[in-house]
């Protein structure tokens, strides 16, 4: 969430971290979410070309089992098969995913209220759903003005990332958070019955300092809040639906 695990973090400027402790995420899941197919409101696959992913190494971190809830959303994004990770420090943030099926939360997620870390959980997914990842190479390969077939791998993709393609690709990656934001509110709303108020809003609202800056990858808070207000109503009916 606070900033998507990348080889070129360095140009980017994630706001701070939370602090950290542990909780133990209680969240009702709608019966049947994890069984079911994707959402019908969940938008397709895009046609961006697939990218072949070794998977960053992420030191230190420890498997963490998935919490029911969050394998509902998965199932809401038709996502099969996502492992999450726990790293022992909010060097990186809060969360993030990277390509090709990967979350990791901070102990800091975890002290989240319940839909706030809905949202968070559900938030990275959308980022691996969406295929954000692969968007990124591609683009890269365009500014860069490589052919297509230089490479078939993501991460040689995004070793191409200077500063001045980071200022090309900085309104793609708010538009990716804006949508990672409003689609990863309302899996938390179908799988968790959460609100967007309980989940996306408040979760934004506590630090909305951060956020912003040049080449970065997230909108100040204030701006993705004020995204996501259209969707408030969406999230009420999804979280009041009967299983």
């Amino acid at each position: 969430m606070d900033a998507r695990s990348n080889p070129y973090a360095a140009v980017r400027f994630p706001r701070a971290a939370r602090g950290c402790a542990v909780l133990f995420v209680l969240c009702s899941v709608v019966s049947g979410a994890l069984a079911g197919d994707k959402a019908p409101w969940f938008p397709g696959q895009p046609e961006t070309k697939r990218f072949s992913w070794a998977g960053e190494t992420c030191e230190g971190c420890d498997a963490l089992a998935p919490r029911s809830e969050w394998k509902a959303m998965a199932s809401l994004a038709g996502l099969k098969e996502i492992r999450f990770l726990l790293t022992p420090d909010e060097s990186k943030g809060a969360a993030w995913s990277y390509a090709p099926n990967v979350v990791v939360l901070a102990p800091s997620a975890l002290k989240l209220p319940d839909c706030q870390l809905a949202f968070v959980v559900g938030h990275e997914l959308v980022h691996i759903a969406q295929r954000h990842f692969d968007e990124d190479a591609h683009n890269l390969l365009v500014l860069s003005g490589k052919p297509a077939n230089w490479t078939r791998t993501g991460e040689t993709a995004l070793g191409l990332l200077n500063f001045s393609l980071a200022l090309h690709l900085s309104a793609t990656w708010h538009q990716q958070e804006h949508e990672a934001d409003w689609m990863g509110a309302l899996l938390a709303a179908q799988a968790c019955k959460c609100s967007l108020e309980k989940s996306a809003l408040s979760y934004l609202s506590e630090d909305g300092q951060y956020g912003g800056g040049l080449a970065s990858a997230h909108a100040p808070e204030s701006e993705r809040i004020d995204s996501l207000r259209p969707f408030i109503d969406s999230a009420r009916k999804l979280a009041s639906r009967v299983p």
